[in-house]
């Protein structure tokens, strides 16, 4: 079985205003519960556990009871980092005996099923794979507000999500990321933590689409694309 694992306890600090942005509302209902919706609809996922708030979780549970996603949906405490959401998250979804599980962004709504199998399909493959878009913009490195050197943007890929890994290997990443002590900021990114560990990570394109809400912003452009898609169908 291939499980998703989306982390959606965090407090969005960079977005602002008092509500955690994977809460607010778009197109009537919050931005998780779209991401949710996306994976239920992916047929090479069996289940998704989503690592809450305990106050969250009761929302949620209902939801997902009113609206028979056609796969189970496990609910589990978050903790104050991501890392400890995914740690969480990982042992819950032990006894569903994953083979690959896909981590993604709980504030991107957007990605389609088929970007899902895509990526689970190259970590069945390879081990692990992401989603990413390679850079269309000159890339320069700077220091003190003072160009460096301009970078070769042909091996300069944006990470987005989902990110899929074994079951086992992605485990071990966060194990030993956690015996090491890395940083809060360095655990952000789930295949650093198996990058560190010397095994290979492929990259799938992913889609521009596959918008991250981070900004007020962000959140404009995300009600734009649901009254496209509305008007689309």
């Amino acid at each position: 079985m291939n499980v998703a694992i989306i982390p959606a306890a965090g407090s969005g600090s960079r977005f602002g205003g008092q509500i955690p942005k994977q809460f607010l509302e778009v197109a009537g209902a919050p931005i998780l519960w779209h991401t949710i919706k996306r994976f239920a609809g992916c047929a090479d996922i069996g289940a998704i556990v989503v690592a809450l708030s305990p106050e969250r979780q009761p929302d949620f549970q209902a939801r997902s009871a009113i609206a028979q996603l056609g796969k189970p949906v496990h609910f589990v405490e978050g903790g104050a980092e991501r890392s400890d959401s995914i740690f969480n998250a990982l042992h819950a979804a032990a006894k569903l005996n994953p083979e690959i599980v896909a981590v993604h962004d709980a504030v991107r709504p957007f990605v389609t099923p088929g970007q899902i199998s895509a990526v689970l399909a190259k970590a069945a493959e390879i081990g692990a794979a992401i989603l990413a878009l390679p850079a269309t913009d000159t890339i320069k490195e700077v220091e003190n507000g003072l160009i460096q050197r301009t970078i070769d943007r042909r091996r300069i890929w944006r990470a987005q999500t989902p990110q899929a890994f074994r079951y086992e290997l992605l485990r071990r990443a966060n194990d030993e990321a956690r015996a090491a002590g890395l940083p809060s900021a360095l655990t952000t990114d789930d295949s650093l933590l198996v990058e560190r560990l010397g095994v290979p990570v492929a990259v799938v394109e992913g889609s521009p689409h596959n918008l991250k809400i981070t900004t007020p912003e962000d959140l404009l452009l995300a009600e734009q694309l649901f009254a496209q898609w509305r008007e689309d169908d």
